[in-house]
């Protein structure tokens, strides 16, 4: 069932409910009911994951290959890139400074 793969997404995200829900604009409490296996989620809400998360359409509808589709780009890497943007111009001059000396 979807919502199977919902709690295995969540738990590779390392994020809640909530927070899953907030990202992908959804009410927490409707978000709630599909976790539930209440509410089959609508296309939309489906085409919103694959987007936002990076999710692999066959795996999250079908249950059907890899969670994350290779697109060169790994999660791991995809978090760390999604992060910056809440980063002051200090913070990212230390980390700038930091990845240097780490490729030196």
């Amino acid at each position: 069932m979807i919502y199977d793969r919902l709690k295995i997404l969540l738990n590779e995200l390392n994020i809640s409910q909530r927070q899953f829900a907030t990202k992908i604009n959804l009410d927490p409490g409707y978000f709630s009911k599909i976790m539930r296996g209440k509410v089959n989620p609508p296309d939309r809400i489906l085409l919103l994951i694959e987007n936002v998360f990076n999710v692999n359409k066959d795996w999250l509808e079908n249950g059907v290959g890899e969670i994350f589709p290779n697109q060169g780009v790994s999660l791991a890497k995809k978090q760390v890139l999604d992060s910056i943007d809440t980063l002051t111009d200090e913070q990212i001059d230390a980390v700038s400074a930091f990845i240097k000396y780490l490729t030196e």
